[in-house]
Parts: C-alpha cells; structure tokens; sequence
C-alpha cells in the first residue's frame, strides 16, 4: 500500500478576474512510492520529494490567482484614474 499527500483547494476569486483558463478548484494527490516497511531513510525522502513536489505545483498555481487578482487591481485603479 502507498502513502499519498492529498491537497484541496476551492478559491473564490472576486467578480471580474480573467481567470484566463485557470480552475478556481483543484485537487491534486501526490503519491509516496515508498512504504515505511522500506525503511525510514527511504521513506521521508520519497516523502520530502512529494512535499516539495506538491508545494512546486500548488505554488505556481495560486500565484497564477495572484496575477491574475494583481492585474484586476491595476486595471480598477487606472479606470479611476481617467
């Protein structure tokens, strides 16, 4: 049996933001190909691979979102400014 990091998430952007393709809900499940009976050494760095492997991945995807919401933000403040 393999282990796994299992990770959710549901953003609630506001009205107005391209999401230019972006899913606003994921989840994404990132498997330990390793089992504990392998040994604990093989175990927590198959283990380290798939945390920094999930944090890679949802890292790049919530700063997609951040963009995105960065942009909305300058594109409201210049059509104040006109």
């Amino acid at each position: 049996m393999s282990s796994s990091i299992t990770i959710t998430y549901n953003l609630k952007p506001p009205a107005g933001i391209q999401s230019n393709g972006l899913n606003p809900s994921a989840i994404h499940e990132f498997n330990i190909p390793v089992s504990p009976n392998d040994g604990q050494k093989r175990y927590y760095t198959a283990l380290e691979a798939a945390i920094i492997k999930a944090k890679d991945q949802i890292g790049n995807e919530l700063t997609a979102w951040r963009d995105a919401a960065t942009k909305r933000r300058k594109r409201k403040r210049k059509s104040r400014e006109s």
